[in-house]
């Protein structure tokens, strides 16, 4: 009897490495909301519940940034493992300690420096797993990263109503313990249906180049670095998302607990305005997933940016009803949603495939900066001040942040290039004036290009017609005339 082999399955580790990262958010969003209430009950502090999240984050970005050789020279299978692992144990020590009756704010500090000291180089991973595991099923850039921020919004979707709920039912530190666990599925699912070899930037054969082998690790972050100095669209993007991230820093890590807490005494608002958010922001998702590709990149991103940012901020500062605060919230979460997926599918094409880890770290690094920052400032303003001016500052930072995607010409470059443009079909059969007329010269079906700007679509038309949509001096025609022979 023959063995039969069984077929192989090109999407199964896209399929897993999207499950991965949507249990691994699920957790990571109940976790958030767990550690700020579990530090807010107990020291009734909001400085020290925003020092919580910096020593958590600081690491997460330090070390997302100087990990990326590490990415390179190991692989991103074994460092994204490896990572979820190390960040699942260092979070397993909360609930056991707490447990004991030894949680402290020191030892609570210890155990989330670890844990963002791991997750940093393994979120790094999972970036450079993506495009690997995309080849491999066939799927394109735009739609595989529109798919794993659709996965990490419906974990959000799920994670915070779940958070929030599960804190008053088995308490802040078990929330943490749940949250460990997902880390562990997310590196098993990685570990059983990623193939070993994606992701892999030194070869089929896992040896380095000759070039590549002389460089220290010094000269590969310089490498990173230099390449986002040099572009100017990942400058832009990393500049922008800066300030958007301090101000999403600020709200989700501090200023929304606080304004349950001070307004209902309870955390299941976060839960419900986290929903409306993750519900938003999941639709965005398969909208841009699904038909993104009609639409040119740099003003999709633009107005999406500006719904996702200052809105939902001023909906917390002024005196609205929780179901006004939702509605906007939802909306919001709509315009987040086609975000990253815009910004990931331009971040993919512009990085050469050799040095996505170090130029992707780069970039994440400088747009993270800000993050652990973010709930620490956000603490000593509403100390200084109060909620609601703390709230106003944030939605100034981020409503003017969002406005440089309308007024630098540097975003043209997130639009397609022509090369990933398909050509439109050519007919398949004689029109039918040709078998009447079988003597009269036919037009041709070529296109002619009257210049070389970057386009997002085609129009072919039987006379010259100028694009009007975003770069009017390209415009396409079908001028040529050849006599049938």
């Amino acid at each position: 009897m023959t063995s039969m082999t069984p077929p192989s399955r090109p999407r199964r580790g896209f399929v897993a490495l999207l499950t991965a990262e949507t249990v691994s958010t699920a957790g990571t969003r109940m976790s958030q909301i767990a550690v700020p209430w579990l530090v807010l009950t107990e020291t009734g502090s909001p400085v020290k519940t925003g020092l919580v999240g910096l020593v958590e984050i600081l690491p997460f970005v330090v070390f997302q940034v100087l990990g990326s050789p590490v990415i390179d020279r190991v692989g991103a299978h074994r460092v994204s493992v490896l990572g979820n692992v190390g960040a699942g144990l260092a979070l397993t020590a909360v609930p056991v300690l707490a447990a004991a009756d030894d949680l402290g704010l020191v030892p609570l500090l210890v155990c989330v420096f670890f844990a963002g000291l791991l997750r940093g180089p393994a979120d790094s991973a999972t970036a450079v797993l993506l495009p690997a595991v995309t080849d491999r099923a066939r799927v394109s850039i735009d739609r595989a990263t529109g798919a794993l921020d659709g996965a990490q919004r419906a974990a959000s979707l799920l994670g915070a109503p779940a958070g929030a709920a599960l804190v008053g039912f088995i308490g802040a530190s078990r929330v943490v313990a749940l949250d460990a666990a997902t880390f562990a599925i997310a590196a098993g699912l990685v570990v059983a249906l990623v193939p070993r070899a994606a992701g892999n930037t030194r070869g089929a054969t896992g040896a380095a180049a000759p070039a590549e082998s002389a460089e220290g690790y010094g000269s590969q972050l310089r490498e990173g670095f230099g390449y986002l100095i040099r572009h100017r669209l990942l400058r832009s993007i990393a500049g922008m998302v800066l300030f958007t991230n301090l101000a999403d820093a600020a709200v989700s890590g501090l200023l929304l607990i606080l304004w349950a807490r001070q307004r209902y005494a309870s955390a299941a608002p976060v839960g419900l305005v986290g929903a409306g958010l993750g519900l938003g922001a999941v639709a965005g998702a398969a909208v841009i997933t699904a038909i993104g590709h009609w639409f040119p990149r740099r003003w999709t991103f633009a107005i999406a940016f500006l719904i996702a940012g200052a809105p939902r901020l001023l909906a917390l500062a002024f005196p609205l009803p929780l179901w006004t605060v939702v509605t906007i919230w939802t909306v919001s979460g709509f315009g987040a949603g086609t975000i990253n997926p815009l910004l990931g599918a331009a971040e993919y094409e512009t990085i050469p495939r050799r040095l996505q880890a170090r130029v992707l770290s780069a970039v994440g690094g400088i747009a993270w900066a800000g993050i652990p920052f973010g709930a620490l400032l956000a603490g000593l303003l509403v100390d200084a001040t109060s909620l609601a001016t703390t709230l106003y500052l944030a939605a100034a930072i981020y409503g003017l942040a969002t406005l440089d995607p309308f007024l630098r010409p540097a975003w043209n470059l997130m639009n397609r290039p022509v090369s990933d443009v398909a050509a439109p079909p050519t007919r398949t059969h004689p029109r039918r004036r040709d078998k009447a007329r079988p003597d009269r010269p036919r037009r041709a079906s070529g296109l002619v290009q009257h210049s070389e700007s970057r386009t997002d679509r085609i129009w072919p038309t039987d006379r010259c017609t100028t694009r009007n949509n975003f770069r009017p001096r390209t415009y396409w025609s079908s001028r040529t005339e050849t006599p049938r022979e």
